[in-house]
């Protein structure tokens, strides 16, 4: 494999999905041809420390007034690693800023760059004019491009105008796995704190944001509650759709059937997969073009052997086997998700071998190590 830098501005111990991605696929690469440029955090060095490649942080973007444009510290560090270390070449985490820093590179010391996009990046690269002459001059000139899924490299392709680009589709894998042995009495408190000891556990997990389709799955309860009185619906997750999502539980007086949580630890979220019996996220694409590339979250349920019930639109159906993993829905249709979501629930024996089916699938197809491969094949 060729010396890679990776620059980019989502990375451990950051959150998200990006963060994650980048992480566990460096995992499974050649330390001594990998070298990472991040923002610094206060606890960077303890996730720092753990990691057998070298890693660079730095202050990326600028607070300051009278600094113009706010990424110029992005550009000068990513200037001074590449001096020092003489990459071959670079990855870059995002298109924008992290593609006009790796173009001026290219111009300065001739160092090829690999632009990464997981979906949303290409939308909000879409909403100018100016935006968009930007991001196809940067497609342009990258050597090569990888991306999470055939979804976002088939819309790559869509506004790029280019049916030449040399695109490897690197799937991700799950973050949050199994237990091996799990706490029995951790088990108990939970179910007593979230009101779901003895009943039938949906569960979400994701950022409280419209596209997630969180507030379908919530209207969709009414009539489910009706034929399954002992179902609770459990939403992980923090976000700026939040408040509207207490309305919607409040409008239809939801409040013992519903709960979003928005401080569930890292210790506790295993226990919350293992309590669930389907994970619901039924995500749709917005008007301004909001949409999920793939959808980690989906491996990391099934690999709990929880079937998932998703919303057909942008890369999920690459996430979720209809009918094996899980069931793809109109995730406008509130009608298709209740009668999908009753239909599961009020079938154990289907919901059992869904959950095996899930889990193989997620070993043999989305694993890191088997990704990571494909991924280090495509750097050298």
């Amino acid at each position: 494999m060729k010396k890679t830098l990776l620059i980019t501005l989502d990375f451990p111990p950051q959150n998200g999905g990006v963060a994650n991605y980048w992480a566990n696929l460096l995992k499974h690469l050649p330390e001594e041809r990998l070298v990472v440029l991040a923002p610094e955090y206060d606890n960077s060095l303890d996730f720092d420390i753990e990691q057998k490649y070298l890693i660079y942080r730095k202050r990326l973007i600028s607070h300051d007034r009278w600094v113009w444009p706010k990424w110029l510290p992005f550009l000068w560090q990513s200037f001074k690693v590449c001096r020092m270390e003489k990459p071959d070449q670079l990855i870059v985490g995002q298109v924008l800023p992290g593609g006009t820093v790796a173009w001026l590179l290219k111009k300065f010391l001739n160092t090829p760059y690999i632009l990464s996009f997981h979906g949303l990046d290409i939308a909000m690269a879409q909403k100018t004019s100016k935006k968009r002459k930007l991001f196809k001059m940067l497609v342009n000139s990258a050597e090569k491009i990888i991306v999470n899924s055939n979804f976002t490299k088939n819309k790559l392709l869509e506004v790029s105008g280019r049916s030449n680009l040399d695109i490897e589709v690197v799937y991700p894998g799950a973050s949050i796995i199994p237990i091996e042995n799990y706490n029995q009495t951790m088990l108990e408190d939970i179910k007593e704190r979230y009101n779901i000891k003895n009943k039938q556990v949906l569960l979400s997990v994701g950022r409280l944001v419209e596209r997630k389709g969180f507030d379908q799955a919530i209207r969709a309860m009414v009539e489910v509650k009706k034929r399954l009185p002992f179902v609770h619906y459990l939403i992980v997750g923090r976000g700026s759709d939040k408040n509207r999502l207490e309305s919607i539980i409040h409008h239809h007086n939801l409040h013992k059937y519903v709960t979003i949580l928005t401080d569930i630890s890292n210790e506790e979220l295993p226990y919350l997969y293992q309590l669930a019996d389907l994970f619901v996220m039924p995500s749709r694409e917005l008007a301004d073009g909001d949409v999920e590339g793939f959808g980690i979250v989906y491996l990391e349920a099934n690999l709990f052997k929880i079937p998932v019930l998703a919303g057909n639109s942008g890369g999920v159906p690459e996430a979720v086997e209809d009918g094996v993993s899980g069931v793809l829905v109109d995730p406008h249709n509130i009608s298709d998700i209740q009668q999908k979501m009753y239909a599961l629930l009020d079938n154990k024996e289907q919901l059992r071998h869904m959950g095996e089916l899930a889990e193989e699938r997620v070993k043999t197809k989305f694993d890191w190590q088997i990704q990571a491969e494909k991924l280090e094949v495509f750097l050298s």
